[in-house]
């Protein structure tokens, strides 16, 4: 059976790494504020020489050399990695193995679907986003207009906003099953009653559970309760066309990897060693492409394929740093800030030279991504029209060789960039 504490634990902690600097909001549709936009034709499923898109080749297999050589020196067991350049894939590789429920050594490949942790919080933001822009919310509602309970204990003045920010004062939730109706309601009820940590908006602290789980809860109110899958695979999963994207998946249909890898096989699928499935702070699965259509959504401002699915001014929104006259305000008086580079459920780099999230020391201020426990990261880097996803099939140890994994992986790909 598998443990799923290592996971929970890392999970429940929350993930995000502090020291960002400054960042200045940005314009999609016409661009970034002050440089050349850059032209999005997309076709995330098909492949394009490197040289095609301006990457140098030889350069690129230094970065496919690196995690060839994480690998051999046992890091983690296997790994993926692909990435797009103005829409293009132009490289996609797996390496070493994972391990299902059955069983373990199984070769990694373009159609297993990984668990994504809390790259879910992303999907969750963008769905919202698109039930926003339809008028049937708007991010400064209290919770507890549509959930009066939740008003306990002082939470009335929790908003949406503080909720897609990790700024709502009650992040120290501990992660429960929600993947059915009984199970979603009673979780909720409890979050409900829960008091205050601190004065919601005064500070970011990483939502590892509560947030989104509780924006979905507001989603779904106002969609005729419609099962929170429901509402994901109608708004993101079915117009991206991501067939790997779901929050539950059939092991008996799918190539699903189990991460961690259980310590014995065969090992149970139950809701009790996998308990994050269906939560909308981390249940989703998703292949490698999956992930790089939902970040070329953004990069191509909002529009797949032809259909205008987030307007111009619901990206600007999400993507305009909600705290960033907070931040430049401490640093102008020399104090550390303490709020961190939140858009509205993405992070955004600011001028930070390492982070947990994998932005690198080499991309733009603009860069935004998220990532997912310590073997998840999704990154676009919107000035040079790169997005990138990075996978791997087991923990790399410890927050040292996370860091050096995924940072040595996005600054390699950068420096292979020729234009």
């Amino acid at each position: 059976m598998w443990d799923y504490s290592i996971g929970r634990r890392t999970f429940c902690l929350g993930l995000v790494a502090g020291g960002l600097g400054a960042y200045r909001s940005f314009a999609y549709g016409a661009g970034i504020s002050g440089s050349k936009p850059v032209k999005q034709d997309f076709d995330v499923s098909g492949s394009v020489s490197p040289e095609s898109v301006d990457v140098d080749p030889a350069r690129l297999e230094a970065v496919l050399q690196f995690v060839g050589d994480e690998l051999k020196a046992g890091t983690c067991p296997g790994a993926a990695f692909s990435a797009t350049r103005y829409g293009k894939t132009f490289v996609e590789h797996y390496w070493g193995s994972y391990a299902c429920a059955e069983r373990e050594g199984l070769p990694c490949s373009g159609e297993v679907q990984f668990p994504l942790y809390s790259f879910t919080k992303s999907i969750t933001a963008t769905v919202a986003a698109m039930v926003q822009q339809d008028g049937l919310l708007t991010y400064e509602d209290p919770v507890a207009k549509y959930n009066p309970d939740f008003a306990a204990n002082g939470k009335e003045g929790v908003t949406l906003r503080h909720l897609l920010t990790h700024s709502a004062g009650i992040p120290s939730i501990p992660l429960e099953y929600v993947g059915d109706e009984e199970s979603w309601q009673k979780v909720i009820a409890g979050i409900s009653q829960v008091p205050l940590e601190w004065e919601p908006g005064s500070k970011t602290a990483y939502h590892a559970i509560s947030g989104m789980l509780l924006v979905a809860d507001v989603v779904r109110r106002v969609s005729d309760n419609k099962p929170w899958s429901d509402i994901c695979s109608e708004r993101v999963f079915v117009p991206l066309e991501t067939d790997g994207f779901t929050l539950f998946p059939d092991v008996s249909r799918a190539s699903v990897a189990v991460v961690p890898p259980p310590k014995s096989f065969p090992s149970s699928t139950d809701r009790e060693h996998f308990p994050f499935l269906g939560h909308p702070s981390g249940g989703a699965h998703g292949r490698m492409r999956d992930i790089l259509a939902l970040l070329n959504l953004n990069l191509n401002s909002g529009v797949w394929k032809g259909e205008v699915l987030l307007k111009p001014e619901t990206l600007a929104e999400m993507h305009r740093i909600q705290y960033e006259s907070q931040i430049d305000e401490a640093k102008k008086a020399g104090r550390t800030p303490v709020h961190e580079y939140w858009g509205l459920g993405w992070l955004h780099r600011g001028d930070a030279k390492e982070s947990w999230f994998g932005f690198g020391s080499e991309a733009s201020p603009e860069t935004y991504g998220h990532a997912g426990i310590d073997t998840v990261i999704g990154v676009a880097d919107p000035t040079r029209g790169l997005a990138l996803a990075f996978v791997t099939s087991g923990s790399p140890g410890n927050a040292a060789a996370t860091m050096r994994l995924r940072n040595g992986v996005t600054n390699r790909l950068i420096a292979a960039l020729t234009a």
